[in-house]
């Protein structure tokens, strides 16, 4: 019986000690894009404001809502999912100007590594 227990622990062992070389490798995922320098960095630091409600938005302009409802939606839908749960993109709908909504595109884009349609 102490035989069998010692070939036991040692045939437990080497699984273990083999088992790592027979690993699939990390989990790949999205992960998370790269910050560009110079010229597109503002923009990308605009965008992630405007992303994250720390900019004064303007007043409500009903004329670029729907417009801008559209292309908020579109990137609500490019969102990973805890983003979705997380952000309300239709809210700024009507309340951005143009570079503040091309900026918010880029960011999402980089952020979140995410190819988007061009307009």
């Amino acid at each position: 019986m102490n035989k069998l227990l010692k070939i036991f622990t040692f045939k437990l062992l080497l699984l273990f000690l083999i088992s790592p070389l027979f690993a699939s490798g990390g989990f790949g995922g999205g992960g998370v894009g790269q910050i560009p320098q110079g010229q597109d960095r503002e923009k990308f630091h605009l965008g992630k404001s405007v992303y994250n409600l720390e900019i004064e938005l303007l007043a409500l302009d009903k004329a670029k809502e729907a417009e801008q409802g559209e292309r908020l939606d579109y990137l609500q839908g490019s969102l990973p999912n805890s983003e979705k749960r997380r952000v309300n993109l239709q809210d700024l709908a009507g309340k951005l100007t143009k570079e503040q909504l091309d900026a918010l595109e880029y960011f999402i884009s980089v952020r979140f590594n995410v190819k988007l349609d061009k307009k």
